[in-house]
């Protein structure tokens, strides 16, 4: 801002004293700091979705929700066609059918601006309330009703229908009688500009008299026995006049009350009397047979057949004898077991039955009526189809003594028969019901059998069970020692928690040899005894223990006496230098000589680390074939990955176990 000094009246104001002068500088340094403040933005406001407002007349009123909004201004409608709907605040007020435009402003507030959107309301014609159209009970003899519509919102035209025109037809809004007995009456309203079309229904009765009529029985005739028979209409209380009508021509025609035969068969013969006074009209029927002579059927035997996935399935079925020459036809009442072609077998002929599947099925032989014959009674025999079951793989299950309780789970089948299961070592595994119940360590077969049925063969699975036990603990095996000759020496086992059965080999027989658990001295030297227990109730196989048997040579023998075995065997001789030198050494070195075993010390580190297990092995001979096996499938030297469960790690060197450990991977 610029103060003009030189304006007479401003320089008279700063001259006139020195506090106007104050006043007028501050004035001024006010105005510039106006100037110089920031100018407010104005923000835009920013609208959601506006959809279209759908109504039914007759509603009344509908609220109006405004679309979503970044500001707070205030909202305002308005209609473009009110004689559909006018606007109350943010309600709308539906007065007539047809469509508007409403739209929707919000007011500027504060930063943000005035805006506004569009929305297209519909409103359809509304459904009418409809009010009671009451049933009517009016007698015959009044002769005509008049109908009145219920009431309705709606003032569309009414029209009005009979279900049952016979008994009471509609002319407008009148009804005339022509009968006794029950009618519907619908009262249909037309469509209006603000209405849909509604209806409403009413039971009228007519009430009559109700004639008691007498028996009308049913009647059989011979075709070629008579030309045609008069019929008797049933006594009756009422006085209407009778007629009739023949359901099947073809069988019997009516002429008046002349019943004259034309084919084979039967047909419904109905009597009507006619409405007459204060009676309504009234029916009755019976059956006329048409018949010819039944011809004489043969033996139709029942039948079994196999069904094989590797055959053709077919059967021949051959029709039961006839003495008429009438075709036949068969049907099989389950087609899903066995069907038959439709066309017609000639007498004494057969058709060819497709085997479907297992199961039984009704086969039914009708022969067809020719000449003086009539059609047969059918016939029918129980054609059985029997499978034998395609059963699928069942595999083998391995468990560990503590696991609980399990259900079998039964191979897949064809057969819908149940499966029984039986263990052929109950100390194993026993099963009861399909539930198999863990018993004791050790391996069992369970056979698995489907039943037999009509239809179905007996199937047969079998898988094995292994149980798993915990691994015994073994104490010490003590070292043994003997001399050639000494009697066999029976072993002393190592401590142990199981009760199994123990097993012993020896890995020089040249040395000793096992035999029902005892040692025999053969020859001087040294060999290991390898012992292992075998599963018995809650333990497994135990891991391989090792005990060094050590045998001295025995005393010098004797020269033999000349017999039958000195001189085929000169190598007898000698003995003596044989036995006499290694009795100092093998008190000396109790350990063989590497080329005794060349297997002496390896060492087998076994290691796991979640499911791997990693097998070294160190110090065994050079060229010493090394192998292992993990529950007895072929495993590497290194590292293993193995699934959960229980494992027993074996490792040969030259083909002789040195190590066996049992390990749970979970």
């Amino acid at each position: 801002m610029r103060i003009d000094t030189k304006n007479p009246m401003t320089s008279q104001t700063l001259r006139q004293t020195p506090a106007r002068k104050t006043l007028v500088v501050a004035l001024a340094l006010a105005v510039i700091s106006i100037a110089l403040a920031p100018v407010a933005q104005a923000t835009t406001t920013i609208f959601g979705p506006f959809p279209r407002i759908t109504a039914t007349y007759g509603v009344g009123t509908v609220t109006i929700v405004p679309p979503t909004t970044n500001s707070p201004g205030p909202w305002s409608y308005v209609s473009s066609n009110p004689a559909v709907a006018k606007v109350n605040g943010g309600v709308l007020i539906i007065l007539s059918t047809g469509s508007s435009t409403i739209t929707a402003t919000q007011a500027a507030s504060g930063v943000y601006t005035e805006r506004s959107r569009s929305a297209l309301l519909l409103v359809t014609p509304g459904t009418p309330t409809v009010g009671a159209f009451a049933s009517q009970s009016v007698s015959i003899t009044q002769g005509t009703f008049k109908l009145n519509p219920p009431t309705s919102t709606s003032n569309g035209g009414w029209t009005f229908t009979s279900s049952k025109p016979a008994i009471a037809s509609v002319s407008g809004n009148v009804v005339t009688f022509l009968d006794g007995g029950v009618v519907e009456i619908t009262a249909t309203q037309s469509n209006t500009n603000l209405f849909t079309g509604a209806t409403a229904k009413m039971t009228l009765t007519v009430v009559a008299l109700v004639p008691v009529l007498g028996t009308f029985g049913n009647i059989t005739l011979m075709k070629d026995s008579v030309g045609s028979v008069t019929l008797i209409a049933p006594t009756s209380t009422g006085p209407g006049s009778w007629s009739f009508t023949s359901s099947n021509p073809a069988v019997a025609t009516i002429n008046g009350a002349t019943l004259t035969p034309v084919g084979l068969g039967t047909t419904t013969i109905t009597a009507t009397q006619a409405h007459s006074g204060n009676y309504a009209s009234a029916t009755v029927s019976m059956t006329a047979t048409i018949q010819a002579a039944l011809p004489t059927i043969g033996a139709f035997p029942n039948m079994t057949a196999a069904f094989s996935a590797s055959s053709a399935n077919t059967l021949v079925i051959s029709v039961p004898t006839s003495n008429s020459a009438g075709g036949w036809t068969l049907t099989s009442s389950d087609p899903t077991v066995a069907s038959i072609p439709a066309s017609a077998i000639a007498a004494g002929g057969s058709a060819t039955a497709t085997l479907r599947k297992p199961g039984a099925t009704l086969i039914t032989a009708t022969q067809a009526g020719v000449g003086n014959y009539g059609s047969s009674t059918p016939v029918a025999m129980t054609l059985t189809v029997v499978g034998t079951p395609t059963i699928g793989a069942w595999a083998n299950i391995e468990k560990v003594i503590k696991d609980s309780d399990f259900t079998l789970t039964p191979p897949t089948t064809n057969s819908p028969n149940a499966w029984t299961y039986t263990s052929a070592d109950t100390n194993v595994v026993d099963v009861v019901a399909g539930v198999v119940k863990v018993k004791g360590a050790g391996q069992t077969t369970i056979t698995a059998t489907q039943a037999a049925s009509p239809t179905w063969a007996q199937g047969v699975a079998t898988l094995t069970i292994r149980v798993l036990g915990d691994i015994p603990t073994i104490g010490a095996f003590a070292p043994m020692q003997g001399t050639v000759g000494d009697l066999p020496l029976a072993i002393k086992p190592p401590t142990t928690n199981s009760l199994g059965v123990w097993t012993y080999t020896s890995s020089d027989p040249k040395v000793v040899t096992i035999t029902a658990g005892t040692i025999v001295f053969v020859g001087a030297g040294t060999a290991t005894i390898s012992a292992m227990q075998l599963p018995h109730g809650n333990y497994s196989q135990s891991n391989t223990v090792q005990a060094l048997v050590t045998v001295k040579a025995g005393a010098v023998l004797p020269t033999p006496t000349p017999s039958a075995s000195a001189s085929p065997k000169p190598s007898a001789t000698p003995t003596p230098t044989v036995t006499a030198k290694p009795t100092p050494s093998a008190t000396a070195k109790p350990t063989p000589a590497p080329s005794v075993n060349p297997i002496a010390k390896p060492v087998v580190t076994v290691t796991v680390l979640k499911r791997v297990i990693t097998i070294s092995v160190t110090k065994a001979a050079a060229g010493a074939k090394v192998t292992a096996t993990i529950n007895k499938v072929a495993a590497k030297i290194g590292k293993n990955t193995v699934t959960a469960g229980i494992k027993t790690v074996v490792v040969k060197i030259a083909g002789k176990v040195v190590y066996t450990r049992g390990l749970t991977i979970k």
